[in-house]
């Protein structure tokens, strides 16, 4: 058996630097069921994403979601930011009224938060007569749990499973991924995209529907969604002559696509119904930037605004070069429909979304392109992915989720 030499301080279990047993160590976990897998590798980015927000708790100051007014609590910390906007959902509901500030814009209210996450969680507080803020966080780590469960199911359709579980593990320590263990709607999302995407992949279009319809009562994910049916079906016409494109399945597929495109404005037009305002649900979503909604142009003014006159270049080098990944050979390694999701979520977000300090969370359903990431065998270069991920999972509780009153930017 070949032995890594003993090196100055390493003396103590030496074999745990042995490659051969690790290889061995890696087959035996394979032999796993995948469920078991996924869960194993779910765990251990759980343990080190509550370590971290442990750690970073000790030097946080009492703030406004605090319980006490001596001291912030683990419980407390997990419900920072949105968490509690999500709360107040689930127990007063959503305005009838806008409520405005002193210019007479619309002010930040509920109707920026989608209802699916708030409903369960309240829901459970209320048949279990448990607190929502200790029902929230445990909802959404036992829906990020499932997720990874699908995840890794979706992943072996295209890879090995040894890089499939190499990609799940890439999901689960990237950076904004410590939000699975918080009382965020993340992870639901997360659940049902996932659980989606296996279902189209497999085209079980009509089957796909009632999870579609959740996911786009989860977050504002809808519209991206949207975006991606209209691709998968432009896609699908013009490659029917080498995969074969059946009546039965058009129609099957262009049902999904047209009633993903209602889901889609199942919250916004509740949002009109109850206020009277057909603009209430933009409108509050403004409220936590500029006060107006623009598309586009807000990536090319924060772009200049960061960077300068390059920074509009800036940009178009990184559109470029997301688009060279997708549809590069590591790419390819998703699949055509996992492809295409993410081109068509990238597009949402540069229509729709104005970046912020929030862009890295709001990148966690590109989560596919961990595949891309998993193409490298090298043992060293994947240790290296997790060792950073993980690094800048501290710096992004620690400056983002961490909060320093009385005011400062959001994760």
């Amino acid at each position: 058996m070949s032995r890594v030499p003993d090196l100055p301080g390493i003396t103590v279990l030496p074999e745990l630097f042995n490659t051969s047993r690790l290889h061995r160590l890696g087959v035996l976990f394979l032999t796993l069921p995948m469920w078991v897998q996924a869960l194993a590798v779910y765990l251990a980015s759980r343990i080190v994403s509550i370590a971290i927000f442990a750690a970073v708790l000790r030097r946080q100051e009492v703030a406004v979601w605090s319980s006490s007014p001596v001291e912030t609590t683990l419980g407390d910390f997990l419900n920072f930011w949105d968490s509690a906007w999500y709360a107040r959902v689930a127990k007063e509901g959503y305005p009838t009224v806008l409520p405005v500030d002193e210019a007479g814009r619309v002010a930040e209210n509920q109707w920026a938060f989608y209802p699916l996450h708030p409903a369960i969680t309240g829901e459970i507080a209320r048949l279990t007569g448990t607190s929502y803020e200790v029902v929230s966080p445990l909802v959404s780590t036992v829906a990020a749990g499932l997720a990874a469960i699908v995840i890794l199911a979706l992943f072996r359709k295209f890879v090995s499973p040894g890089q499939a579980v190499t990609a799940l593990t890439f999901v689960m320590v990237f950076p904004p991924a410590a939000v699975f263990s918080t009382g965020y709607a993340e992870s639901l999302t997360l659940l049902l995209q996932a659980l989606a995407l296996y279902l189209i992949v497999e085209r079980r279009y009509l089957t796909a529907l009632p999870v579609v319809i959740l996911m786009d009562l989860s977050r504002p994910i809808g519209v991206a969604f949207s975006f991606f049916m209209l691709f998968v079906l432009i896609d699908r016409f013009l490659r029917r002559r080498t995969d074969p494109y059946p009546p039965a399945e058009v129609v099957r597929s262009w049902t999904l696509g047209v009633l993903s495109c209602a889901a889609a404005l199942i919250h916004p037009v509740h949002a009109w119904l109850t206020t009277g305002s057909m603009t209430a649900y933009t409108d509050t979503e403004a409220a936590w930037h500029t006060g107006k909604s623009t598309y586009v142009v807000q990536w090319l003014a924060q772009a200049n605004s960061l960077v300068g006159p390059f920074g509009p270049l800036l940009l178009i080098g990184v559109v470029a070069g997301m688009l060279a990944l997708i549809f590069s050979p590591a790419g390819a390694r998703m699949g055509r429909t996992l492809q295409l999701f993410c081109l068509a979520y990238g597009v949402y977000l540069l229509i729709f979304f104005t970046p912020q300090t929030s862009t890295l969370r709001l990148l966690l359903p590109l989560f596919p392109l961990a595949l891309t990431l998993s193409v490298i065998r090298s043992r060293g270069y994947r240790v290296a992915v997790i060792t950073a991920f993980v690094l800048l999972q501290i710096v992004w509780v620690g400056y983002l989720w961490h909060f320093t009153p009385p005011a400062d930017l959001p994760p």
